[in-house]
């Protein structure tokens, strides 16, 4: 599956410091160490601050940040799409783009450009920052490490709560979520 392993960490990685550079340069093209050039965005893209988070699949680039989401065939030309919320996380999923941010909201996409919007916990205003999908459940951190699972994405399950949480993932039928000090190891549909 695409923008899962060690591969997607180093993509990250790069992301991240090519991305964190967006506050101190103009856009162009820099000889870097090796053979790479680097190329740092401000104007082109009004990332409008922070940019939190940032996933490959379905053949885009997707980055989050204050209540937008940039998307890019290429990495080099950005469309900005509106957010309703400043968003936190982005994953790439067997079931396509998962993005999660504050005021509970979860939005969701197929291919990275057309996204829906859904609201997680209807009582609560869940602060969200971490996504995952397996099994068919989709899984979100909230606010005090607190674990929310769905099928549906309307029907919320609180499943654990973590306040040490560190961050979740999902692989081979299991979610695993890790804390300071241990792993919580969920395992959907087993009694």
């Amino acid at each position: 599956m695409e923008g899962r392993g060690a591969g997607r960490k180093v993509g990250r990685a790069a992301l991240v410091l090519l991305f964190a550079a967006l506050i101190t340069g103009a856009a162009s093209w820099t000889e870097g160490p090796g053979p790479f050039r680097v190329r740092t965005f401000v104007d082109e893209i009004d990332a409008g601050g922070w940019l939190h988070d940032m996933a490959y699949g379905a053949g885009v680039f997707v980055v989050v940040g204050p209540f937008r989401i940039l998307v890019s065939k290429d990495g080099v030309h950005w469309k900005k799409i509106h957010a309703p919320a400043r968003m936190n996380a982005v994953e790439y999923t067997e079931v396509g783009f998962l993005a999660v941010g504050n005021a509970g909201t979860l939005m969701a996409s197929k291919d990275g450009w057309d996204w829906k919007r859904y609201k997680v916990g209807r009582d609560l205003e869940w602060d969200l920052f971490g996504v995952a999908y397996g099994g068919g459940w989709y899984f979100v951190a909230a606010n005090e490490g607190v674990i929310l699972a769905s099928r549906n994405l309307r029907d919320w399950v609180r499943l654990l709560e973590d306040p040490y949480m560190t961050g979740m993932v999902y692989g081979n039928g299991r979610l695993v979520v890790g804390s300071l000090w241990k792993l919580h190891v969920v395992e959907p549909g087993r009694r």
